[in-house]
């Protein structure tokens, strides 16, 4: 994305950008009411993110060259409740003309 990617990192309670040294935002695992993902043409490459959604609406979103992502990930599938285990997979496999998908919604 930029030549300053954030550094992504997960933990018991929640999920964390770093955009600067000791500048963490993120979300609470309890606050994460949805997980989507879409593919983003950028021309000169193709981007995958995934979002986590509060329930009022705003997103935090996290991109798969960012360091950390597969942690990240990994956390999401053992951390939410009834999310499947291939739900990055079914991400991965979208093309950048799809909309984006619903993997996980809080009940």
């Amino acid at each position: 994305m930029t030549d300053a990617q954030p550094r992504l990192y997960a933990d018991i309670n929640g999920v964390w950008r770093e955009d600067g040294r000791g500048r963490p935002s993120g979300i609470l695992w309890n606050d994460v009411s949805r997980v989507s993902g879409h593919k983003l043409d950028a021309v000169t490459e193709v981007f995958t993110c995934v979002e986590l959604d509060w329930e009022f609406g705003k997103c935090f979103e996290l991109y798969q060259d960012w360091p950390g992502f597969s942690q990240v990930v990994d956390a999401i599938t053992t951390t939410l409740p009834g999310i499947t285990s291939d739900w990055f997979a079914q991400v991965e496999r979208l093309r950048t003309i799809d909309p984006p998908i619903e993997v996980w919604r809080r009940s």
